[in-house]
Formats: structure tokens, C-alpha cells, sequence
């Protein structure tokens, strides 16, 4: 009992210390503010385990390299071993399928009595093996050999008793075997190639004659096989070497394929950093590696970078984020209060940006659906209205336009017919004509009561238009108007199409010295009427065109009134304006000019959206 009240009294008297520590540092972070608490938090729970985390990762790290490096390097060895081997398999592969066949045993063993018995089984053998062998593996010549005394040498296929004093054919002699690999440099005054071989020679013995000497020698592609070695070093260098010779290597010393094999004395002062020691079909062979670059250093750098950006990354990112959760709410709030006041001053405006689905979120998407409300309460209210004040304005600037035009037009009728009875009394029959074609100009535009005509009678008027120019600038000046009889009857604002009939005249063709065409055409398409007016007049820039295109799309009252003491711009803003008032605002005005070419202007009315203003 003893012991055990012993040991009470010290947890108790533990317990007693701790919570006046917890107290001590509680009434110590009261009186500190928000933002140094948030600092030592972000400091003993982010910092400082951060730092430790990468410490230990960085010593991972080394360790990791070093045992790569010696992973790397043993790999290097047996990748450039499997290499050569598989080399030679594969071309031992091809002796097997050569070593088994039964028409080239009968081919090296058979007599020929004449030369033309002779090529004609070559031809027939030749075409079957070879080129079948050669295509399919790292083989770059087959040759046949026989001491068959009938057969004749050349192409594939040769005496044994024209090689006997070959370098290569002594060595396989000597060696025994069936089959044998000879790496040699080929030195050889008959032949102009000096260069490196390795060669399979296999006896051909299974098979036809056993007291005739039959030999087929495979020459490997050596470049083939060195690349391949050279892809397999990496960044080191791989020495590849048979008895005193370096075989493959890529060495910069090794001046390549068409000289003799480097001694393998070069290696001695190497640093050799692993060694492979391998037999293949009899013959041995050792690799080494060595300039194998792990630069401590240079991992530790790398090694320090990852642990920086990790340092950061775990450092940044929570302060990122305190920051940005402080901050969540009162820009936000603050954003609602601005939009609120443009409110108050009669400004309805959208909060555009994604504010979230939070609380606030939805407190601000309310916001846009009290807006967008708001917003079509007015715009239903005045739209009506707007309408037909803007629709009365446009027929009030028309009228205008044609008050203009149109003083005392009875007394004008009369001086102008008097001077025409006089034209033809003197003769002069293309003055009358004229003067009757301005004369029913004015008798037209005085006599129309509605604002809206038929296409048929727009073309009556546009075609006295087109006379008189055709007068006043002579015989350089041509136009045609291309309407079918079923577009007559369509119904559209008065002086629409002469309105741009006439700007081409004015602003188009008007400059010295060419008057060019007007061309006058319409049609239907996609439920759509099109009118085109074109000429060849002097044209526009790419960037006047996208201007004068989007005024008269976007024509309203106020560019009408802006366009006071300018006729022309006038009269086309009038047009486009009744255009849509009376056709619909699916109308469109579309325009094509290149500078010096012309200009085409194109009226789109579509056909179901004019019949339902109608």
C-alpha cells in the first residue's frame, strides 16, 4: 500500500506540473495575436518537420546512388555479353537451316558435264537460300564452298582450292571443329575493301557426298553488332576483346570499320569497373566497362534540388494556403458590397467570376438571379417602347431624307418635261431620254405612299438610276441586274437597294479614268433571299471593310444620329436599320472587297423570319 500511494503522489504531482505548463502556455498565446499564432504553428507543425523529413531523404538518396552505380555498371556488362551472343546465335541459326538443306548438298556434290547445267541449278539454288538467310539476320554475305571440280567460281559459290591459302580457311582447318567463329581483319591485295570480319564457318556434312569438303562461311554485319554494343554502353566505355584483339568498342581511339583491331593492351591503364568472361560456339570472349561517371557531387546537387523543391512545396503550400483561407472571405464579401453600390447608382452588372458553392458562394449567386431579374423586369418594360420610338425615328430620318428631294415636285415634273419636248424637238433623243429617266426617278419617289415596295418596282427604280449614270459617265460604264421573275413579288423598304447601288457609283466607280460595272443579282439559299450588289471599283482595306460591316450589323438610332451632315453614311445606316425593322433582326449585311478589285456587298434576308414579321 505504500508503494502504490507512492506512486499516486507522483502522478499526481506530474499531472499538477504538465497542466501548469499547459496553463502557462495558454495564457501566453492569448495575448498574442491571430496571425503569431498561425506563425507558430506553421513553424513547430510545417517547418521544423519538414526540415528533418528532407534530411533523412537526402541520405536515402546517397545511398540509393551508390548502389545504383554498381547496379548500372554490372548491367552494362551483361547487356554487352547477351549482345554478342546473340549475335552469333543468330547467324549459327542460319548455318542449321543452310546445314540441312537438301538442294544445296545436292548442288555441291553434283557433276555438271557444261557450264549451262551448271548456272541453271545456280540460278534455281541461289534464288531460294540466299537472299532468304541474308534479309532475316545480322548477316551480311553467305559463300559456299566444294572441292567439287565441275563447279565454277564465282557469285555465291566457289572452289574450296581458291580460299586454302586464306587466313581464315587455315585457322578453321586447324581448329577441328564443325563449326567455327573468326573475328579477323580482312588484308587481302585482291580485294579493295580492307576491313573487319567476324565470320560462322560450318562444315557441310549432314547431308550428299561425306569424302566431299563442303564449308558455307556467314560474314556478320560487324557494324550492325558494334552499334549495338555502342547503344548498350550507355555513358561508359565497353571494350569487347578475343584473345589480344579488341573486337567491338567504342572507344574514340578505334578509327572504325576499315582498320586493324586496337591491341588489348590499351586497357591496362583503364579503370576497369567490371568484367564479364563468356564462351560462344568455342570461342572466348571478355568485356569490360570502364568510364563509368557517378559523380557524388553532382548527385547531391540533384539530390539538394529535390530536397529544395520538396522543402518548399511543404513550406509554401500551407502558408499558401492560411493565406488564402483568411482571405476567402472578406474579398469576397467585399466584392458583394461593390456590386451592391453599383446597384444603388442603377448599374446591373453580373459578378462574372466562379465565386464558389460555399455559403457566400450561394450568397453571391443570388446576387446574379436578383440582377438578371431585375435586369428583364426593366428591359421588358421599355422594349416595346424603344422599339417603336426607334422604328418612328428611322421612318422620320427617311422622310427626311426624301423632303430633301423632293421641293415642289410638280413644278419640277412640268420644267423637267418642257425641257425635254425641247430636247426632242432639236433632235436630241439621248438628252430626252435621260431627262424622262429623272423625271420618272422624282415622279417615283414622290408618288409611294407606303415605305415598303415590291423588288419589282425597287428594280424599275434602281434601272432609270443605272441609266442616268450610264449617261453621265459614257460608255465605260456597264451594269447588269440579274433578278428572277419569282423574287418580284417580295416586298421590301423603299430605296433599300438603290441606297447601295449608289454608294457604289459614288464611292466605288467615281475616280478618273475607269467607271467600271455594277452588277445587280439575286437568289435564294439555305432559306435565306440574298441580294448581292457588286462593282469594280477601287475597293477597301481589310480593316475598313470589318468596320463599315459591324456599323451597319449593329445600326441603331444613335448611330443614325451621329451620322448627321454625312449623306451617304446616312442613307446605308437608314437602309440597314428599316432592313431590320421590316425583315427581322436575322438580316445581315456582309461585305467582300480587295483594294483596286471592287466590292461586293451582300443583303441576307431570311425568308421564315421576314414572313413572320410580316
Amino acid at each position: 500500500m505504500g508503494r502504490q500511494g507512492l506512486r499516486n503522489g507522483i502522478f499526481q504531482r506530474n499531472s499538477k506540473w504538465i497542466q501548469n505548463i499547459f496553463n502557462n502556455l495558454l495564457a501566453l498565446l492569448n495575448n498574442k495575436r491571430i496571425k503569431e499564432k498561425i506563425f507558430y504553428v506553421y513553424i513547430l507543425c510545417v517547418l521544423v518537420p519538414t526540415i528533418v523529413t528532407n534530411v533523412i531523404i537526402l541520405g536515402s538518396s546517397l545511398r540509393m546512388s551508390v548502389n545504383e552505380r554498381k547496379t548500372n555498371i554490372n548491367n552494362i556488362a551483361d547487356s554487352v555479353s547477351h549482345d554478342i551472343a546473340k549475335s552469333l546465335e543468330s547467324a549459327v541459326y542460319v548455318t542449321v537451316d543452310l546445314y540441312t538443306s537438301a538442294s544445296i548438298s545436292d548442288f555441291l556434290d553434283r557433276q555438271y558435264e557444261t557450264d549451262g547445267d551448271y548456272y541453271e541449278k545456280y540460278s534455281t539454288v541461289f534464288s531460294n537460300y540466299v537472299f532468304y538467310a541474308s534479309s532475316k539476320h545480322l548477316v551480311s554475305d553467305i559463300t559456299f564452298y566444294s572441292d567439287n571440280s565441275t563447279m565454277i567460281n564465282g557469285g555465291k559459290y566457289y572452289r574450296i582450292d581458291s580460299v586454302k591459302k586464306e587466313g581464315w580457311y587455315k585457322k578453321f582447318k586447324n581448329a577441328g571443329t564443325d563449326l567455327f567463329v573468326y573475328p579477323y581483319f580482312q588484308n587481302n591485295r585482291n580485294i579493295n575493301n580492307k576491313k573487319r570480319m567476324i565470320s560462322v564457318i560450318r562444315k557441310l556434312n549432314y547431308l550428299g557426298l561425306k569424302e566431299r569438303e563442303k564449308l558455307v562461311k556467314l560474314d556478320l554485319n560487324y557494324n550492325q553488332i558494334n552499334e549495338a554494343v555502342n547503344s548498350s554502353a550507355f555513358n561508359t566505355t565497353v571494350y569487347v576483346c578475343h584473345g589480344n584483339s579488341i573486337i567491338f568498342t567504342n572507344d574514340r581511339e578505334d578509327e572504325g570499320l576499315n582498320t586493324s583491331f586496337l591491341n588489348a593492351s590499351l586497357i591496362k591503364g583503364k579503370n576497369v569497373q567490371a568484367h564479364r568472361a563468356f564462351t560462344a560456339y568455342g570461342i572466348d570472349w571478355d568485356v569490360y566497362v570502364t568510364g563509368y561517371k557517378s559523380n557524388f557531387m553532382v548527385d547531391i546537387k540533384h539530390n539538394l534540388m529535390l530536397m529544395l523543391v520538396l522543402f518548399l512545396a511543404d513550406a509554401l503550400i500551407p502558408a499558401f494556403m492560411l493565406a488564402l483561407f483568411s482571405n476567402s472571405i472578406t474579398r469576397r464579401i467585399l466584392l458583394l458590397g461593390e456590386y451592391l453600390e453599383k446597384v444603388r447608382n442603377e448599374k446591373f452588372e453580373l459578378i462574372a467570376a466562379n465565386e464558389g458553392k460555399d455559403e457566400i458562394g450561394e450568397l453571391l449567386e443570388n446576387y446574379n438571379h436578383m440582377t438578371l431579374r431585375m435586369k428583364a423586369f426593366i428591359e421588358n418594360e421599355l422594349k416595346s417602347k424603344l422599339e417603336q420610338q426607334e422604328l418612328v425615328m428611322a421612318r422620320q430620318q427617311a422622310e427626311l431624307l426624301a423632303l430633301s428631294s423632293q421641293i415642289n415636285p410638280h413644278f419640277l415634273f412640268n420644267v423637267l418635261e418642257s425641257i425635254r419636248m425641247r430636247s426632242v424637238l432639236k433632235g436630241e433623243e439621248e438628252t430626252s431620254h435621260m431627262i424622262e429617266s429623272l423625271a420618272r426617278l422624282m415622279r417615283k419617289s414622290a408618288d409611294w405612299g407606303s415605305d415598303y415596295i415590291t423588288i419589282e418596282q425597287e428594280t424599275g427604280f434602281m434601272r432609270d438610276y443605272l441609266e442616268l449614270q450610264k449617261y453621265r459617265y459614257g460608255e465605260d460604264f456597264r451594269y447588269k441586274i440579274k433578278i428572277e421573275e419569282k423574287f418580284h413579288s417580295f416586298k421590301l423598304p423603299s430605296l433599300v437597294l438603290v441606297t447601295f447601288v449608289e454608294n457604289s457609283c459614288v464611292h466605288g466607280l467615281d475616280r478618273p479614268g475607269h467607271y467600271g460595272s455594277i452588277f445587280v443579282s439575286a437568289y435564294e439559299r439555305e432559306g435565306c433571299l440574298y441580294l448581292e450588289i457588286e462593282d469594280t471599283g477601287i475597293g477597301m482595306e481589310k480593316e475598313q471593310v470589318e468596320e463599315l460591316e459591324k456599323l451597319l450589323n449593329e445600326a441603331g438610332i444613335g448611330e443614325l444620329q451621329k451620322s448627321a451632315g454625312k449623306p451617304a453614311g446616312l442613307g446605308m445606316l437608314n437602309a440597314c436599320i428599316r432592313l431590320r425593322k421590316f425583315c427581322g433582326e436575322g438580316t445581315r449585311i456582309i461585305i467582300e472587297s480587295e483594294p483596286g478589285e471592287g466590292t461586293c456587298i451582300i443583303i441576307r434576308v431570311p425568308l421564315e423570319e421576314r414572313d413572320r414579321e410580316m
